[in-house]
């Protein structure tokens, strides 16, 4: 759980490169460096593409209630900034029919229920309440990522769940980013466009405060997958770890915003158990149409993994019936 954050200085003089050489260095003793270059690269305004406001054009959140009972807020505020979060992600799933769901008032963490209620809703909690608005957006940005990865009950084997928290921190930053920016020309009520700058704060506090990303920049992004594998199999909610990771896949996501559309067939099928995470993901490319298999190919050369699309002869050969046997010439 985060609160408001403090005011923090910010900078428009680093690159993005920062951030990629982060991503393989294996020189642990320039990882202090690389952290605050790249810390300062997302703070900078114009690193790219995904940095310009994308004003109000954005299309209308899908049906959803909210339970106000113990927010101690208003219903329509709570809705402005859910909307307002939420719409940040779904712009990007045009044609999506998601499953209703309904945010309630949580106080064990903020979690996302497999189980439907009554009303056939997934049930999202929120663990916040009164006017902290930076909570609420960044839960609910979390949660929804959730929704968007195709929530499954009992979906068997979890080892490689991290993956799918991992996007879902990221959500929370992606969302958050985009609505500081927005909100600059467009804030649900005028008398908030000022709060843009705690949104913004929020965030960065956030990638600031993630003390594992000086050993993925110290490791490289593989490196740090193997070496904390066993753990995430084990706990895929780590927060830290995921958190870590997130930071990578942020800059991954706001190069090209429309991969976040991958992620609706990231739970299409069943896993095996104990999958590996070569396995899940060439599963995952194959579930996608043939516009986001760059995507997910991308995504596992950050993870070290090379994903080929299948080999037309190798292909051939399996599906070719074998000849059939010569007999032997008499002697």
């Amino acid at each position: 759980m985060h609160g408001l954050s403090p005011m923090i200085p910010t900078t428009s003089s680093c690159r993005l490169a920062a951030l990629r050489s982060c991503v393989f260095t294996s020189k642990r003793g320039s990882s202090v460096r690389l952290i605050l270059a790249v810390l300062a690269a997302f703070a900078a305004a114009g690193w790219c593409r995904a940095q310009a406001a994308p004003g109000d054009a954005a299309p209308p959140m899908p049906p959803y209630r909210i339970e106000t009972d113990g927010f101690d807020a208003s219903e329509a505020d709570i809705r402005a900034v859910l909307d307002s979060a939420g719409r940040q992600l779904w712009r990007f799933f045009p044609d999506y029919k998601i499953e209703p769901f309904v945010v309630t008032r949580g106080h064990q963490g903020p979690i996302t229920l497999y189980r439907r209620n009554d009303r056939g809703e997934i049930v999202v909690c929120l663990d916040t309440g009164h006017q902290f608005w930076c909570q609420y957006a960044y839960q609910f940005a979390h949660e929804f990522c959730h929704i968007l990865c195709g929530l499954q009950h009992e979906a068997g084997y979890e080892g490689n769940k991290w993956l799918e928290e991992t996007f879902a921190e990221t959500a929370s930053l992606f969302a958050m980013r985009a609505m500081s920016r927005q909100w600059k020309d467009h804030p649900p009520y005028p008398n908030w466009r000022d709060y843009r700058d705690a949104l913004r704060e929020y965030s960065d506090d956030v990638i600031r405060k993630r003390a594992d990303f000086l050993d993925l920049c110290a490791q490289g992004m593989p490196a740090f997958y193997r070496a904390h594998r066993p753990a995430m199999e084990k706990e895929p909610c780590s927060r830290e770890l995921n958190g870590a990771m997130s930071i990578v896949l942020l800059q991954f996501l706001e190069e090209q915003p429309e991969r976040w559309e991958a992620v609706r067939w990231l739970n299409s099928s069943r896993p095996a158990q104990g999958e590996t995470l070569q396995g899940y993901l060439g599963r995952w490319r194959q579930a996608v149409p043939e516009k986001h298999k760059a995507t997910v190919e991308r995504l596992g050369q950050l993870y070290g993994i090379r994903l080929r699309p299948p080999d037309a002869a190798r292909l051939k050969a399996a599906t070719t019936p074998p000849p059939p046997r010569e007999k032997a010439p008499d002697r």
